[in-house]
């Protein structure tokens, strides 16, 4: 919760927030305004510090927007960049400083409490098409400034890395950005992003990559002639899963049909009675969103029926 103090002795007014809770290996930034009275001239000092006043055991940095403030009010935001449990805990107090030896120290205090890592690495990943450039981004946990932090991608070799940074003042996103090729055997593999924080603390997020890819029949499709009854499978691979279509069967009057899907597989059997010796059957499996120049269907051909 924010508060608001003025001392009716000085006129000092301080407005800030009282308890802050961080990430331990993460930054926290700490908004606050103070009142200066008409007595006190720029230019004025701000410090946040932990400790003894005169033997001060944490000095840190103050943080600027690019804001403005009445004139009698000035920011005395400050940050806390790569917090370390037990060690960034603790209450924080504001020295003012001006003229020549002028100083004032607020008698308000803001908690700091540094809990455990528990936020994760974010993985963006677009739509993968088999042979298309695709770039997989892994955000690090927080928005600090400057992370000291190491990425490592597990799961798929990269054709290469880089590191990638954006925002806005005080706040900002740093990734890792890989670059490969998807293939059809990628379909499925689990992608880790390993974010490794001041060197000690480590924390992961994994994704399951579903890449697209066109049709193919796959060697187990085959035809049989027993007595005067075809019998067909045709099998196919692809992602999303393909449909398959049986060109013959526009001409058969007595026909049965039976589909099957699983994952990216999928199976079609047909049986046609009263088969002749000679006759030839096409199958074909197709899906017609595989490319996107073009909307096409694809038509595979089934090898010629064996004679038995």
């Amino acid at each position: 919760f924010w508060f608001s103090d003025t001392d009716a002795r000085t006129n000092f007014s301080l407005k800030v927030e009282d308890n802050i809770t961080g990430e331990d290996g993460l930054c926290i930034i700490v908004f606050c305004v103070v009142t200066i009275p008409e007595s006190v001239s720029d230019p004025i000092r701000t410090t946040w510090f932990k400790g003894d006043p005169q033997n001060l055991s944490v000095e840190v940095s103050n943080f600027k927007r690019n804001i403005g403030f009445p004139q009698n009010e000035k920011e005395c935001s400050f940050s806390l960049n790569h917090l370390v449990q037990g060690k960034s805990d603790g209450e924080y107090r504001l020295k003012l400083e001006w003229g020549e030896g002028n100083v004032y120290i607020f008698p308000q205090t803001v908690n700091i409490t540094v809990k455990e890592l528990t936020q994760k690495p974010t993985i963006n990943v677009p739509l993968l098409t088999a042979g298309e450039k695709a770039e997989i981004s892994c955000k690090v946990p927080g928005d600090c400034l400057l992370p000291l932090a190491d990425i490592v991608w597990t799961g798929i070799r990269p054709n290469n890395t880089r590191l990638g940074a954006r925002g806005v003042p005080g706040r900002s996103e740093h990734s890792s950005i890989m670059t490969f090729y998807p293939k059809p055997e990628h379909h499925n593999t689990e992608l880790t992003c390993t974010v490794t924080l001041q060197g000690r603390i480590r924390t992961e997020s994994t994704v399951i990559l579903k890449v697209r890819h066109s049709p193919v029949i796959l060697n187990s499709s085959r035809c049989f002639v027993w007595g005067d009854e075809l019998s067909c499978m045709c099998v196919s691979s692809g992602v999303p899963s393909p449909q398959i279509s049986w060109p013959v069967l526009k001409d058969s009057t007595k026909h049965s049909s039976a589909v099957s899907v699983e994952e990216n597989i999928s199976i079609s059997n047909i049986s046609i009675p009263g088969f002749s010796k000679g006759f030839h059957i096409l199958g074909g499996c197709f899906r017609s969103t595989v490319q996107k120049k073009s909307n096409k269907a694809h038509l595979f051909m089934i090898n010629e029926v064996p004679h038995l």
